[in-house]
């Protein structure tokens, strides 16, 4: 009975999968930006007292996906300035769309690991992640727990946040930083969907527009 439950639930999976829409990300570059061609994608810049420059991570998108971007910001002024996903707001279909902080998404992966009981030092490097159980001594060490799949996707998870994402810094004069931020709202339904993105920093706006065009099968 529990082979065929599983057969159903990859089934469904897959039907999801196949019934899902690819849409093609497109940059709206405005008369006082110009476009970015680097190797991760196409990016647009903004520069004004300073330079943020943003790109989606990939040219085209699953439907039920969260947006990403990559970011990089360049402090051209003279004091110290913090930069982070708090800078950053996004207006998707005319309605705001949360923008996942660095925080919050390594709290989701040990939300997802807490339901085995288990828990991740994130202090640790990338790529190395030594977990531990619960009990009501303290902590033991579990080596052997770590087959599921669930679990490796969310150590996949993690080590490509601590690798990828927009961590908060404080970015001295002449310095900058980058890194992915994602949208937690996922792409809708439709044709033709448009995203604004507004990096807010240092008393100047810089705002990106995107749009989202369903790609024919």
């Amino acid at each position: 009975m529990q082979s065929v439950m599983n057969w159903v639930l990859v089934c469904m999976v897959f039907g999801l999968g196949a019934c899902a829409s690819t849409y093609r990300v497109s940059p709206v570059v405005a008369p006082d930006q110009v476009p970015v061609f680097e190797q991760a994608g196409d990016m647009v810049r903004s520069s004004k007292k300073h330079v943020v420059e943003l790109g989606a991570v990939r040219a085209d998108m699953r439907q039920f996906d969260m947006p990403r971007f990559f970011i990089r910001f360049k402090n051209q002024g003279k004091n110290p300035l913090e930069f982070s996903s708090e800078n950053v707001s996004v207006t998707f279909n005319d309605s705001p769309a949360r923008v996942l902080s660095y925080e919050a998404q390594i709290q989701d992966v040990q939300n997802r690991l807490s339901y085995y009981g288990m828990r991740a030092p994130v202090f640790l490097q990338p790529s190395y992640h030594p977990f531990f159980g619960a009990y009501r001594g303290g902590f033991v060490f579990v080596d052997d727990f770590n087959d599921r799949l669930d679990v490796q996707q969310a150590l996949a998870d993690l080590d490509y946040i601590q690798n990828h994402s927009l961590k908060p810094k404080v970015v001295r004069p002449g310095d900058e930083v980058a890194g992915e931020i994602v949208i937690g709202t996922k792409l809708a339904a439709g044709r033709s969907q448009t995203m604004v993105v507004n990096v807010a920093v240092d008393g100047e706006n810089h705002q990106f527009t995107f749009g989202y065009d369903q790609m024919q099968r």
